[in-house]
């Protein structure tokens, strides 16, 4: 049996103390005794908490980036990705919708990530920050932003890109906090998430037939 990488151990243990207690609330000793050694030997691999929060933060970066490119969405310049959007067709963007879905409800990495910030927000600015630029500013803004270019291409309705941004990425927002930590109803929620995307593409793609 491989024996695990020490760090390793220290970034899982650390994270799952984060993802109940918040950041703040966890001792560099009670992340020591939950991976089974001394203060001393936990600062040889790093030189202190926020060290160690910092290292998640990078790891879930680079992991949602990786599950990204894996299910081939999108990336680059915005009249691009918006043409990418506007050409693919339904069953492409719910297989896109339910990568990045199941990806913040399930992966034990970026469920626990998302869940320490939550708590964190009203204590720990850089948290907040974090929070709302994975989940709220940054995300809206991407879709106001891909949306208005879509409707300058001719494939989406003519509307306000924002509020139009906010009508579909709010139940899926909403959805992720509802079905959060109950993955018996994971179809449940994928179901609900796939009939929100049926009903907006309804609304607002334009068919090849109809351009």
């Amino acid at each position: 049996m491989t024996k695990r990488n020490t760090k390793e151990i220290i970034l899982e243990e650390a994270l799952n103390l984060f993802s109940v207690k918040g950041y703040q609330s966890v001792t560099v000793k009670e992340i020591a005794h939950a991976v089974g050694i001394k203060d001393s030997s936990l600062y040889k691999h790093f030189a202190s908490k926020q060290a160690i929060y910092d290292t998640l933060l990078e790891r879930m970066n680079q992991k949602f980036e990786a599950t990204i490119a894996y299910y081939q969405l999108p990336q680059g310049e915005m009249e691009s990705v918006a043409r990418q959007y506007g050409s693919n067709d339904l069953v492409w963007l719910k297989k896109a919708c339910e990568a990045v879905f199941l990806f913040f409800l399930k992966d034990p990495q970026a469920s626990k990530f998302r869940r320490m910030l939550t708590i964190e927000q009203y204590r720990n600015d850089d948290a907040a920050k974090t929070l709302s630029s994975w989940f709220f500013a940054d995300a809206i803004q991407f879709q106001t932003d891909l949306f208005g270019e879509m409707i300058r291409q001719g494939t989406f309705r003519e509307g306000p890109a924002q509020i139009i941004a906010l009508q579909f990425y709010g139940p899926f927002y909403t959805l992720l906090c509802q079905y959060d930590n109950m993955s018996e109803k994971e179809a449940e929620a994928l179901a609900l998430l796939m009939a929100h995307i049926e009903q907006f593409a309804s609304i607002y793609q334009i068919r090849n037939e109809e351009s």
